[in-house]
């Protein structure tokens, strides 16, 4: 049924299909019922006549039995015997209108009397005419009434069939044979009204194929003279067999009506026979099956002019139904494929459609995956309604720049795409520039005014991709690339391809390597100015089977925008805890652990139980701990960051600001919040013995951090000249491979004892 409801046309031809079939069937029950309706009339017909022929016949018999006896015991056979009889014949003319004329024969066939309409002395004898001959003979030889064949009479205007029943005395059989002449239409079972019309028609048929009666009009007598076509008996016949499983000589014997219906080319009819075994007569009934079934036709035909009517009402509502579903189902198509906000073409539209674009390599074209930059802080700063206007005002501006045989799709909230059938580079650059400047154009709204960028990545159909997926891949990457400047574009290369398998590839070993706990603590020593070790910072490390040693510089962003960093956060904190502590107990020496935290990592609310609960898991002084956290940490959220500064700080666990002056530097920030260490980054530090802006910086920096009673660090001490300016800057502490690569705790623990270690000397 589901399907029906989804297809109302399919439901509407099996209806169609169904009331057809069902029609048909009704019109073939009908016109078989109105067959049958008229072999009934007919058989009935039959019937009737039958008796009334056999009636008849019966009457005449007795009457030709009575006189016959009659005249044979009182006539001497003489001629005067003849005009003594002729009275008595006449007498019985009056009382028997239907019979034209009375005789009497002898044995030999000769007439002996005759009624007074008749001339003895012209009468032939019966046994002279061959058509007379053979039903006198059988007379002589029956004890029933013999019929002759029917004849025209002219002087009476009437068709005769001629009665003869031979007459026997005891003792002295046939003496002689009485005659007469039956008037057909002297008679009411021959009238006119026999038979139902001209469709029908009654016949008399004789032993020996002749007409006896034939109800329908005829146009000439002759027919009585004719036999019935062999041909067409031997089609009723064998139809008869056929239907009825019966032979001839058996319905000659039942006395039964018997009816069939044929359509052979000798006779299409519905035909009705009984015999009549004492008159040796067929009695048929013909009813033209050509009227039948036109008679059925016109009635038919009623029925059919209100089924089309009930049909073509049916189609009109089956019409408009579908009609409406077409419209709601291309409003939903339309709604399924559009963006409600844009109205313009969405990802699904787009999938439906790149069959077009796609169906010929001989026609490339070029895929741009628009991003807005920074788009996420119009929502945040002014709510997503705003955010909303500035997306339809983004979208009517990419509707201007596209031509008619562009698509521009929406792919997500800030991300467009861009097909066009631009193929050459400077035709793509140069559009691409065109959408970067039209998109950099101010925006207006709600009376505020301000500027967005966009980045756009690249891809071009078939060198980069024979599949959608395959475009959208290369366009994602090359559009990553142009993020990295911002309000730029870049078009994809083989290059980018192998740095994205390659990161792809860094991300499906990393999260192994989480997972297996593969990855290693190193610890780098940071000393105080007079070359004392003060404490170390810990430095996750990792070496791949297959990769090899990879950079923390690749794999930490990654864990970062993957969603690992917080589990690699989590076993960095438990193993340098645990590793330090073990040296602290090993070697009884006290000096400080610095562990970097991520943004991420330090948003996480369970953050701050995680690292209290390892401290007092492996017995670590909190006052021993420091956390670095970048300065982007408090840009995110500094009403989020700073509970929890304070809180960590109260428990005597340091916060340094790593990579201080890269990014966004404040005082105010400083003087907000807990922070204890200032970490100089080692880009300053590269240059500060021969590059006086850079020495100018450094010491700003540790001016900074003295006002504000921090401790400073520096970072990247390459050499002995590094070391010896940053002690005239009065800098506190100093970390880099000058003093000590990256080493495990192994080689720590070598290192303490070979070292003066100085810890508490800033403690605050």
């Amino acid at each position: 049924m589901a399907v029906f409801k989804k297809n109302i046309w399919m439901l509407y031809f099996l209806i169609v299909s169904i009331t057809l079939i069902l029609f048909t069937l009704l019109g073939y029950n009908k016109w078989d019922a109105n067959r049958e309706d008229f072999v009934d009339k007919q058989h009935l017909q039959v019937e009737l006549f039958s008796t009334s022929v056999n009636s008849l016949l019966t009457s005449q018999e007795a009457l030709l039995e009575v006189v016959g006896h009659q005249l044979v015991q009182q006539s001497d056979f003489t001629r005067t015997a003849a005009l003594q009889i002729r009275p008595i014949l006449d007498q019985l003319l009056d009382t028997h209108p239907a019979i034209a004329a009375f005789g009497l024969t002898n044995k030999e066939g000769n007439f002996i009397a005759v009624s007074s309409n008749l001339s003895l002395s012209t009468l032939p004898g019966l046994m002279e005419r061959p058509h007379t001959r053979d039903s006198f003979i059988e007379a002589l030889n029956s004890d029933k009434m013999i019929l002759g064949r029917t004849y025209f009479h002219e002087s009476l205007n009437s068709l005769i069939i001629p009665i003869r029943k031979a007459i026997s005395l005891p003792g002295k059989g046939v003496q002689a044979v009485m005659t007469a002449g039956l008037q057909l239409n002297s008679t009411l079972v021959f009238n006119d009204n026999t038979h139902y019309g001209d469709y029908n028609e009654l016949l008399l048929i004789r032993a020996d194929h002749f007409r006896q009666f034939e109800s329908s009009p005829i146009h000439s007598v002759a027919r009585y003279n004719e036999t019935v076509d062999a041909n067409m008996y031997k089609v009723i016949t064998a139809k008869v067999a056929e239907q009825h499983d019966i032979s001839i000589e058996e319905i000659k014997l039942s006395n039964q009506s018997y009816s069939i219906a044929t359509s052979d080319p000798q006779i299409n009819a519905i035909v009705t026979a009984k015999y009549l075994r004492d008159y040796k007569l067929w009695v048929v009934g013909q009813t033209d099956l050509t009227y039948v079934d036109e008679l059925f036709a016109k009635e038919f035909l009623v029925y059919f002019l209100v089924f089309i009517l009930l049909h073509i009402g049916f189609y009109l509502l089956v019409n408009s139904i579908a009609k409406s579903e077409m419209v709601a189902k291309e409003q939903l198509v339309y709604q399924a494929s559009h963006d409600p906000l844009t109205l313009l073409p969405n990802r699904q539209y787009m999938r439906n459609d790149i069959h077009h674009w796609l169906g010929n390599k001989t026609k490339p074209f070029s895929l741009l995956f628009i991003d807005i930059d920074n788009f996420k802080s119009v929502n945040d700063t002014h709510g997503h309604d705003f955010g909303d206007k500035v997306l339809k005002q983004i979208s009517k501006r990419l509707i201007n720049i596209h031509t008619s045989e562009c698509l521009i799709v929406r792919e997500s909230s800030d991300e467009f795409i861009l097909l066009t059938p631009r193929n050459h580079e400077q035709d793509v650059k140069a559009l691409a520039q065109r959408i970067i400047d039209d998109l950099a154009v101010p925006y207006e709204v709600n009376d505020s005014q301000f500027l967005l960028g966009c980045s756009i990545g690249i891809s071009m159909f078939p060198e980069h991709g024979n599949d959608l997926d395959s475009l959208l891949r290369a366009a994602d990457i090359s559009m990553y690339k142009a993020k990295k400047q911002q309000n730029s574009f870049s078009i994809f290369t083989s290059e980018m391809q192998e740095t994205h398998l390659y990161k792809m590839k860094v991300e499906q070993r990393l999260r192994l390597a989480v997972e297996n706990k593969s990855l290693f603590m190193v610890f780098q020593p940071q000393v105080n100015a007079d070359g004392s070790t003060y404490g170390v910072e810990a430095l996750v490390r990792w070496i791949d089977e297959e990769l090899g040693f990879i950079p923390p510089d690749v794999f930490i962003p990654i864990a970062e925008n993957t969603g690992l960093m917080n589990r690699l956060g989590t076993f960095i904190i438990e193993s340098s805890i645990q590793q330090i502590a073990r040296l602290h107990q090993s070697e009884q020496i006290k000096f400080g652990l610095s562990i970097n935290i991520s943004v991420r990592q330090f948003m996480n609310k369970r953050f701050s139980e995680h690292l209290i609960s390892t401290l007092e898991r492996y017995q670590f002084n909190p006052d021993l701990l420091t956390l670095e956290i970048t300065e982007n940490l408090f840009i995110e959220d500094l009403s989020h960051v700073k509970p929890i500064c304070e809180s960590l700080h109260e428990k005597g666990i340091r916060i340094s600001l790593d990579d201080f002056g890269t990014g966004y530097s404040s005082l105010s920030m400083l003087k907000a919040l807990p922070i204890n260490e200032l970490k100089i980054d080692k880009s300053f530090i590269e240059n500060i013995h021969c590059d006086q802006q850079s020495l100018t910086m450094v010491q700003n920096i540790i001016a900074i951090g003295k006002n504000f009673g921090m401790i400073v660090l520096a970072e990247g001490v390459e050499s002995n000249q590094h070391f010896d300016v940053l002690k005239e800057c009065k800098c506190d502490l100093m970390q880099g491979y000058y003093f000590s690569r990256p080493i495990s705790s192994e080689e720590l623990a070598v290192h303490l004892n070979q070292q003066e270690t100085k810890y508490a000397e800033f403690s605050i």
